[in-house]
């Protein structure tokens, strides 16, 4: 989780800008997936997305962002932060959401997905 805070500073009229992390999110992973509904299939691969989002959360595996491109209309962008390597190996178990993951295979064309993404400013 990440809060910040404009503040001013007492002897300054230049505002001071903390950002504050959580040490949980300082360990999460970020995974980027583009995908496209197949012909027909958009409410039904949004349903299994829902469902998929659910399962993940609700194992305390990772929490998901899903973006539409304002532009194409068909194509989405899911943001994962996985929690952790581990919690990202304990979902490839999950019955549940292995289940969600065979349906979406029958709902989707994947564009492109991004594995790990990792900070490019911090050392």
């Amino acid at each position: 989780m990440r809060v910040q805070l404009n503040l001013k500073r007492a002897w300054s009229d230049a505002p001071e800008t903390i950002i504050l992390m959580s040490q949980e999110s300082l360990h999460e992973i970020l995974s980027i997936a583009i995908f496209q509904p197949l012909a027909s299939q958009e409410e039904a691969s949004l349903d299994t997305m829902r469902a998929l989002m659910a399962a993940l959360s609700a194992g305390g595996y990772s929490r998901d962002f899903l973006y539409r491109d304002a532009k194409s209309r068909d194509e989405y962008i899911l943001l994962r932060y996985w929690k952790s390597e581990a919690a990202r190996q304990a979902a490839l178990e999950d019955p549940e959401v292995l289940r969600c993951w065979a349906k979406l295979s029958h709902e989707i064309r994947t564009v492109k997905i991004y594995e790990t993404l990792e900070d490019a400013l911090t050392p």
